[in-house]
This record gives C-alpha cells, structure tokens and sequence, in this order.
C-alpha cells in the first residue's frame, strides 16, 4: 500500500531543534491493520499526520503505490464533530465536499448506517448522542468515502470501559467487512492486540520501530480472548520488550 523510506523530522521548541524521526522506515501492505504503541512523545500522532498529508516537512519519502484516500479519525470526537450539523450532515460531510447533491448525501448517510447496523435518528443533533455514538460517528464520517487508508489516533482515550468494548467490536466489525488498511495509534496495550494483525512498538525520540509483533489471535476478538494464554503471552512479550528498552 504505501513505503515510508528514511523519514526525517524536526521541530523547534524554546529555540532548539527536536528530532523526532531520523532514517525512519516503515512498509505497509493492502488491507492490514496495524496498532501502533509507544512512550509518550515518541511521534505518534506526528506520523499519521505526515501520512495523511496534514504535515508535508520532512526528509525522506512516503511513497504510495496509487492515488489514494485516506480517512483520520481523530483522538477528541468533540473537536471534529460539528454540534450545528445533524448527524446525517455530519456523516456525509465530505460527499458535500465531493458535490454530492443533498439527496446523494442524505442516502448515503442512511445506508452506511443500515450497513453496519448502527441506529441514528439521523435527523437529530449530536448533542443527543453519547461519547462512544460521537465517535462513530466520525468513524462513519471516515467510511463514507470508501476510504483506502485509515487513520485512527487514539480514538478510544475518552471513552468509559463498557463504551470501549462496544467500540472494539464494532471497529473490527467495520474492518473485517472492508477490509481497508488501518493504523491504529492507542495507548491501551490492550486495544492494540485486540484489534490489530501487528502491533508495531515504537522508541523514544528519535523514534525507531524497535520490533513489530504478528498477532495470530482469530477475529472476532471478543471479551473471552482477552484472558486466553496467546493473549496473556503476547501482552507480557510486548511490555517486556517496552520495559526493557525505555528503561522503566
């Protein structure tokens, strides 16, 4: 899908200059999902960005094999769902930009939301939704363009743990039935495993892949996975490793 070939990028903070990747490389192909765990500060958040194209200064080259669509949902669902949009509008806020006529937009938001079985009274605000609806809401937002790429940067932080296990389900849901290719940035070890093919952990400035881990759990993962022995191993390898390199 796409090659990240000897990233490098700096930033200024209090008139010194920060780098954040040096010869950084990262290959990802079609269809994969991919978790994304590391310290905090490690630039997370600033390698989606650069993916996505929301930041073009860098060295280096991120190299896709077509043209593409990427879709990022962001980590505060409050910040990037607009309160004065129905839901519908805001789901199918960028068939808007696309020209889609306001039918075209009102069906769409419908039949993504049958698709998935996800029941919005479209009509309404997103005032009237919880945290959790909020944030499907931008997940669908994301969907509606049949997007290649996924970006998800912590999008689960602000959620209550019930809410969390609903969204886990329905995120794998999503992927298993589009299988478009997703990176997924969290700070839960545990949501990691439970949604990703590979988790892969990062080190701290300037940031390196220290090991990318294969998770052959079978989807669907549900709650039961979560205290089996594969689970349990790869949860202890992967924090071991995490230890033992940022010196904890």
């Amino acid at each position: 899908m796409f090659k990240i070939i000897n990233l490098s990028k700096t930033y200024q903070h209090n008139g010194n200059s920060i780098k954040i990747f040096d010869d950084f490389n990262l290959e990802v192909s079609r269809g994969e999902f991919i978790g994304i765990f590391g310290p905090n500060g490690c630039g997370k958040t600033t390698l989606l960005n650069l993916i996505s194209g929301l930041d073009k200064l860098f060295l280096g080259k991120i190299k896709f094999n077509k043209k593409i669509k990427i879709s990022y949902i962001f980590q505060n669902y409050r910040e990037s769902i607009f309160p004065w949009l129905t839901i519908a509008d805001n789901i199918s806020y960028p068939l808007k930009l696309h020209g889609y006529t306001r039918k075209e937009q009102k069906t769409a938001a419908q039949e993504i939301c049958n698709h998935f079985d996800i029941k919005f009274d479209l009509f309404n605000y997103p005032y009237t939704l919880s945290g959790g609806q909020q944030q499907l809401v931008s997940i669908l937002r994301g969907l509606i363009t049949n997007p290649d790429i996924l970006l998800f940067d912590e999008p689960l932080s602000s959620l209550d743990y019930q809410t969390t296990l609903f969204m886990l389900n329905k995120i794998q849901e999503i992927w298993q039935e589009t299988k478009t290719t997703v990176l997924f940035i969290s700070h839960d070890i545990d949501e990691a495993i439970t949604l990703s093919q590979k988790i892969i952990l990062l080190s701290v400035k300037p940031t390196k892949i220290i090991k990318t881990f294969d998770n052959h759990l079978n989807y669907p993962r549900n709650t039961d996975v979560l205290g089996s022995s594969e689970f349990v191993e790869l949860k202890c390898n992967i924090l071991s490793t995490f230890t033992n390199y940022v010196k904890i």
